[in-house]
This record gives C-alpha cells, sequence and structure tokens, in this order.
C-alpha cells in the first residue's frame, strides 16, 4: 500500500489487521454509489450551494449530479425534490475527493493515465466535430436528387445459371425470339423464377454492376450476358418508374444520414492526407516483410519479444512487439493495412492533441469531474474496500437478522372480468355477493382475450404484476374479490383464485445474495465512518436558503 494510504487508513480507521475479502466484480457496484461530480471551479453568476474547506458546491454540479444519477424522472414523478439530501451527499463526495488529493492518489500512474486518455478521446471527438462534422452539409435540393435517383423502380426479368454454357444457349434462344418469361421458369436459378423472372427493385439497392447493364437497356429490351462472381445472368427491363413522391418525407433522415456519412468519410480521407503529407513517417519494409505470424515453433511467442522499430511517424514508434499486439492471430487484416491504420490513429490523436482542446473551459470541466469520478473510485479500491472483511460466520449471522429478504419468487393466480363501463361492473360485484361464480361470468361478460378462460391468468410472478394491481392483490387472501377498477376506458375485477411461494431460502441456495447484501451494508457503514471522521477536520458549510430557492427553480422547469 503507498504510504499516504496507509498514512489515511491508520489516522482514520478503526479496527484493523482483518484480512479482507473483496471480489474485483463488487467493485464497480459500489463505486456506483457515490454520485459523479466535481466541478470546483465558479462561473460568474453560479450559484453557490456549499463551501467544503474552501472549495464551492454549485448549482452546475447539482444538475451534473442529478442528470448523470437519472434521477430528474424519478424525482419529478414522485411529486417532489430533497436537493438538501442531495447537496448533502455531493459535500460527502468533495470529503473524498479532497482527501484522495490530499494523500497524493491523483499523481497515482493509473489515475494520470485514464486522465490522459479522457483528454485524447475527447480531443479526437472535438477534432472531428470541428475538422469533419461542421463542414459538411446536405442541402434539400441534394436530398431530393438523392432520392430521385436511388429510388427510381424498375422492375425486371431474370434469368441466373450457373453455366456459362446453359446461359449462352439461353441466350441465343431468346435472340430467336422464345419467350423470356417460359425460359426463367424452366432454367432460372434467381430466386424470382417461380414469378418468371421478374422482380421490382430499386436503382439503390441493385449490385453495381446491374445498374450499368439495366441503365443502358430501353423497355422490353434484352441485356448480353452478365458474369457477376461465377453466376451468370441475362436481364429484361420490362417497366421504369420514378421514384414515387409520397415516399420522400419518410426517409428524408435516413437519405440525409447516408450522404453526410459518404461526405465525412470523404473528407477524413482529404484530412487523413494533408496530414500525412506533413508527417515524417518511416516504414522498416525488410522488417516487415520478414514478419510471420503464423509461423510454427514459437513464431509469435519469440517475437512479442521483439523492441525493434518497425514504423516512426514523427519520433513515435511502433515496434514489432506492438505490432503484433494488434494483429489478430486469424490474420484476416493485412500487414500494411494494420500499419496504415496505426499511422492514421498516431496523427489523427497528435493532431487533436496539438489543438489544446484541454484549455477550453467546457472541456476543462469535463476533465476537472472525470478525475474526481477516478479520484472516488481509487480512493474506495485503495482505503476502503481493504477495511471491509466477511467470513461465513458473519454471513450466517446477516442471514438470521435478514431473513425477509432472501424470500423466493411469489406467485399469484387471478382471474379478471373485464367489461366496458363501472355500471356494469358495479351490477357483476353485485352478483359475485350474491354467490354468483366468477368463472361463469367472466365467460359470458368479459370483453377481453382472457374471457374464453374464464378471465383466468395463470400464474404469474409478483413482480411481473403491474405495480398498481400489485398493491391492490397484495393484501387479498386467497378469494377475495376487487372493487371494480378503471382500466383505461373499461372497468376491471380482480379475483385472488391462488397464490403460492415467498418462502425464506435456505442459506446454501443464496449465500451469494447475502454475501452481497452484507459486503454493502459493511461498505456503506465504512464509508459514512470515514466520511464523520473527515468531517471532523473539515470546515462546512451549507446554504440552506439558496438551496431552498434552487429547489423551486428547479421544480418549475420540470
Amino acid at each position: 500500500m503507498e504510504d499516504g494510504e496507509q498514512k489515511a487508513k491508520s489516522r482514520r480507521q478503526g479496527a484493523g489487521g482483518i484480512r479482507p475479502y473483496v471480489p474485483c466484480l463488487l467493485l464497480c457496484v459500489f463505486c456506483s454509489l457515490l454520485f459523479f461530480n466535481g466541478c470546483t471551479s465558479v462561473s460568474k453568476g453560479e450559484i453557490v450551494l456549499a463551501v467544503v474547506d474552501g472549495e464551492p458546491v454549485t448549482g452546475e454540479d447539482l444538475r451534473y449530479s442529478l442528470n448523470i444519477a437519472h434521477r430528474r424522472e424519478d424525482l419529478s414523478s414522485a411529486g417532489g425534490l430533497d436537493l438538501l439530501e442531495y447537496v448533502k451527499k455531493l459535500v460527502d463526495e468533495r470529503l473524498i475527493v479532497q482527501e484522495a488529493r490530499r494523500i497524493g492518489m491523483d499523481t497515482y500512474p493509473e489515475v494520470r493515465k485514464a486522465v490522459d486518455a479522457f483528454v485524447l478521446r475527447e480531443s479526437v471527438v472535438r477534432l472531428h466535430d470541428e475538422e469533419i462534422a461542421q463542414k459538411v452539409s446536405v442541402t434539400e435540393e441534394e436530398l431530393m436528387d438523392y432520392y430521385k435517383k436511388n429510388y427510381e423502380r424498375f422492375t425486371l426479368g431474370i434469368i441466373e445459371t450457373a453455366s456459362e454454357e446453359e446461359i449462352k444457349e439461353i441466350s441465343e434462344r431468346l435472340k430467336k425470339g422464345q419467350e423470356f418469361e417460359s425460359l426463367a421458369g424452366e432454367y432460372s436459378q434467381h430466386p424470382s423464377e417461380q414469378k418468371g423472372g421478374q422482380i421490382t427493385i430499386t436503382r439503390g439497392s441493385m449490385p453495381e454492376d446491374f445498374e450499368h447493364t439495366v441503365s443502358s437497356l430501353k423497355k422490353g429490351e434484352i441485356s448480353e450476358v452478365v458474369n457477376k462472381r461465377n453466376r451468370y445472368h441475362i436481364v429484361k427491363l420490362i417497366d421504369r418508374e420514378e421514384a414515387p413522391e409520397g415516399q420522400f418525407a419518410g426517409i428524408k433522415g435516413s437519405i440525409r444520414k447516408s450522404i453526410r456519412k459518404q461526405r465525412e468519410n470523404e473528407r477524413s480521407d482529404a484530412c487523413l492526407k494533408v496530414l500525412r503529407k506533413r508527417a515524417n513517417i518511416k516504414i522498416d519494409q525488410e522488417l516487415l516483410s520478414s514478419i510471420e505470424l503464423n509461423k510454427p515453433n514459437g513464431g509469435r511467442e519469440y517475437l512479442l519479444k521483439d523492441e525493434r522499430p518497425l514504423v516512426e511517424v514523427d519520433g513515435d514508434a511502433l515496434t514489432v512487439r506492438d505490432f503484433v499486439l494488434l494483429a489478430k492471430p486469424s490474420g484476416m487484416m493485412s500487414h500494411e493495412t494494420l500499419i496504415d491504420n496505426w499511422i492514421n490513429r498516431k496523427l489523427v490523436d497528435r493532431e487533436a492533441l496539438g489543438r489544446h482542446y484541454e484549455q477550453r473551459d467546457e472541456l476543462k470541466k469535463m476533465i476537472n469531474r472525470y478525475e474526481d469520478q477516478l479520484l472516488k473510485e481509487t480512493f474506495i479500491r485503495r482505503v476502503i474496500l481493504p477495511q471491509i472483511a466477511v467470513n461465513d460466520e458473519m454471513l450466517r449471522e446477516y442471514y438470521e437478522k435478514h431473513k425477509d429478504e432472501f424470500l423466493g419468487p411469489e406467485y399469484f393466480r387471478l382471474q379478471q372480468i373485464t367489461v366496458g363501463s363501472k355500471e356494469e361492473a358495479e351490477k357483476i360485484l353485485e352478483a359475485l355477493e350474491q354467490g354468483a361464480d366468477f368463472t361463469w361470468i367472466a365467460k359470458q361478460k368479459s370483453i377481453d382475450s382472457l374471457a374464453s378462460k374464464g378471465g383466468d391468468t395463470g400464474w404469474v410472478l409478483r413482480r411481473d404484476i403491474p405495480e398498481p394491481l400489485r398493491k391492490t392483490v397484495d393484501l387479498f387472501m386467497t378469494g377475495d374479490i376487487s372493487p371494480a377498477m378503471e382500466a383505461g376506458s373499461s372497468s376491471r375485477i380482480l379475483k385472488l383464485a391462488g397464490k403460492k411461494g415467498g418462502e425464506v431460502r435456505e442459506f446454501s441456495a443464496v449465500r451469494e445474495d447475502v454475501f452481497r447484501a452484507c459486503f454493502n451494508d459493511q461498505f456503506k457503514t465504512a464509508l459514512k465512518e470515514y466520511i464523520n471522521r473527515l468531517k471532523e477536520e473539515t470546515r462546512i458549510q451549507v446554504n440552506e436558503e439558496k438551496v431552498r430557492k434552487f429547489e423551486e427553480e428547479l421544480e418549475k422547469q420540470i
């Protein structure tokens, strides 16, 4: 453990010396319990909701936290926001980040490497937007021209065979006047042969060689033999129609995407040519030609030890070892393509970083937030999780105290009667109270799809029952009948016909669930205790009045 971590642990940890049992898979679960936040600079006019040891927690921080935690929708549907609690959670987060920085975790290699990768990724995104996306446009006229050309319809006759001799013979018979449809039905191996070889197709969906052939034909004309991947075709142009105007609006969006994608690819290729022209690129062709990735007797393993430079781009080298790691053993991609791709990525990365997007305010904030997230995760992994230990005795004790949390699946068997009005439903309820049979009435009166089964839904998992109905049937004893309930424009009556499951499962069957719950409980306790100790050493101010005003403004916007 790092010296700073050891000091933090000995300074703030209670009991120690327990061997931890912390599966890696749980790390992501517990890191996700903290909100992702961390902007510490204050823009002009920004609301400061709290101050933690001199660092502000702002309205912008709170908005960001709510958005990324997907809380807005949940809270708006619940009918209110308790932002003071969220501000307190952001204060807790800020304490953790400050402690991580005091320990020096912001200098850890894994943190710096992750931040650098984030800066590179975001810089490349901005370079693409700046040089490609923003410089490509598509006009309404171009959209219509594309549509008219690519959605022109052709009705074709096709004869397809696998034999060149056979197709030549068919061609001669056509020239002598035999009917295309009869020959297609007799000889064609194309899926259209059952329709006399006839298909309708748009220009845009035609293979390129077919388009060239069809475009030169007039109505009724028959083509010469077309060879496509050793399949032989004769094509007849039966009819040709302009693209129907009524369909343009429905596919306009997809046409725009298609044209943009093509133009962005073209512009990207042009930009890469400029970058390659400016760069100093060296490829050791002799060394490249000597590399045999699939050589028997451990050829690949030997190459993984080779640190000789294979390619250099302005001083950055791709070694033989690096190249082997890029190349998959299957060798689906040629060596030249692999190297070209690496050079292109390196040139784009260098250009993106050279633009220094990270100095712009918007990306600065993103980097700060991302680094804070990494620091929280690193702090939890290095300081909090090692405090947690779980053994079988603890698991059994937790299981005994929380048995109700480990119930087996619960099933309900329901019957329902659906009718067109509440008045009719009330009459049916009166009949049921007087002893009428639920199943018989469901078959006679119900208008839903279960009527023929007497309204029987079969056994249904409790969790699959919609929430409003679940709350109702949870209160039922077997045989109970609900009052009339609205179901859209109809009314519904429910009966609980049966109930099973829901028993406490044996410890051996739920051990993994118990472990997760117990571990999670310990994690929350350890984190809370640590944060409370930090609070004792830190000056914290929360402006509750500003939080309430911010809450009122936010509720108006939801």
